[in-house]
């Protein structure tokens, strides 16, 4: 036993040792830091393993994802072109035998060209081709692409839109178009609305315009009227008219 306890001693002494030192008042911040870490690896250890922990953790990486993406979105803004930009500045023509100074100008950019006849570029020049959006709207879809091609996939959907080719990216880039599509109203030549929400729908998009433009009571007779206009392509005018009048 004596020779066992002789033993020990200098393992405890050696213990003792690096226990003074690692308590001396220098070693502290690196002893708290290592030992935060530790707890530190353990915590996401425990989070990862579990359910409500990858929960957790996934829900904190998505509202960090939205974070930085409304930090680089206001950061994008603010390159914006100002209200009061003038439209000619972008060299699109808007006169046609049908123009009327006094109609808004809607102008939306695009990104190039494949797929044009689906998705949201079909939904664009589809609606906008709806002779009540045409009576109220001068609409101008800008694409990214060559022009035969722009004029090729109008041609075979059938738009009843101007479209312009923005090979260039020109226009693109003097509209400030980080998204796509994105839209941007004019009246009178000059630039009083753009669009700021990007995915939003076709028709909260086109609501949006018509309140700045012409203000909710009109952007209301507006919708009806196209509502109308959709019901007496769908049912014939006469059904149309007994169901508007059913309503009142």
């Amino acid at each position: 036993m004596a020779t066992e306890e002789r033993a020990e001693m200098p393992s405890s002494g050696r213990f003792k040792e690096l226990a003074a030192r690692l308590l001396a008042p220098d070693q502290r911040p690196y002893v708290l830091l290592s030992v935060f870490l530790a707890l530190l690896a353990l915590f996401l250890s425990f989070l990862r393993s579990t359910p409500e922990g990858q929960r957790w953790l996934a829900e904190w990486q998505a509202k960090r994802l939205e974070a930085l993406t409304r930090q680089r979105f206001q950061e994008a803004f603010s390159h914006d072109p100002p209200i009061g930009f003038p439209l000619k500045r972008l060299g699109i023509s808007v006169a046609s035998e049908n123009f009327s100074s006094s109609r808004p100008v809607l102008v939306v950019v695009f990104g190039g060209c494949e797929g044009c006849g689906e998705g949201a570029v079909r939904e664009w020049a589809s609606t906008l081709s709806w002779r009540t959006w045409r009576k109220e709207v001068t609409a101008v879809l800008v694409f990214q692409e060559r022009a035969e091609k722009v004029r090729e996939a109008a041609r075979q959907g059938g738009w009843k839109v101007k479209v312009v080719a923005d090979e260039s990216g020109q226009i693109a880039r003097a509209l400030n178009a980080f998204f796509v599509p994105r839209a941007y109203g004019f009246v009178d030549g000059k630039l009083v609305w753009l669009e700021r929400e990007p995915k939003r729908s076709v028709v909260g998009t086109l609501e949006s315009f018509l309140k700045a433009v012409k203000g909710e009571e009109a952007e209301r007779k507006v919708m009806e009227a196209w509502v109308q206009e959709m019901r007496e392509k769908a049912w014939g005018k006469e059904m149309a008219g007994l169901a508007k009048g059913g309503r009142r």
